[in-house]
């Protein structure tokens, strides 16, 4: 998988108001922009839904951050029906974006060095973005699971995850990759123009 990711608002939120989770607005090409942090990423809305999810921040999975999930466009259109069967139950269940396969990015809250600290007897793999170091963890169980890839961005986190049970459409996949590569250039402009 390439990589790439988004962030939240252009500064930090005060104490009182929420950060933004994200900012839309289409482009020339009919692609989707999404402003996330500092960063900019487009999708392809004919073949991706975003949508709002909160997202367990592993190892511990104790805590939620707010983020934008990509989802594949014919798997979101039965969000909110019973019609989803999810893990190995069998049991058919309410479809929800949660659950949903796709990607999701998040702009963290804290510096990447903290976030892999967490992950102390985990196996870790080393990632780039666009010349940005990182690190992934996947937690997957009987063919479904989670890639995680966290990068640092100045004082905050970069988070890219992607969920997967191997249903995935071809041009749905290429279509995340297609984000991963545009928020790729986008954190180039951002290093470029910082160095």
């Amino acid at each position: 998988m390439g990589l790439a990711l988004g962030s939240c608002g252009d500064g930090g939120p005060t104490a009182s108001e929420p950060e933004p989770l994200v900012t839309n607005h289409k482009s020339d090409t009919g692609l989707q922009e999404a402003d996330l942090g500092p960063l900019t990423y487009q999708f392809d809305p004919t073949t991706l839904t975003a949508a709002d999810v909160e997202i367990a921040i592993p190892p511990e999975y104790e805590a939620n951050q707010l983020a934008t999930k990509l989802i594949p466009r014919e798997r979101a259109r039965l969000l909110g029906q019973m019609a989803c069967t999810y893990g190995q139950s069998g049991q058919t269940s309410e479809c929800n974006a949660a659950q949903e396969i796709g990607l999701a990015i998040a702009y963290l809250p804290r510096p990447v060095a903290e976030y892999r600290q967490a992950f102390e007897n985990e196996r870790l793999d080393r990632v780039e973005l666009d010349g940005v170091d990182g690190f992934s963890f996947t937690a997957q169980a009987e063919g479904s699971g989670m890639e995680y890839h966290f990068f640092g961005l100045e004082d905050r986190t970069i988070l890219l995850a992607r969920q997967f049970d191997g249903s995935i459409a071809p041009g749905a996949e290429e279509a995340m990759e297609d984000v991963i590569r545009s928020l790729a250039k986008s954190l180039h402009r951002r290093t470029d123009t910082a160095g």
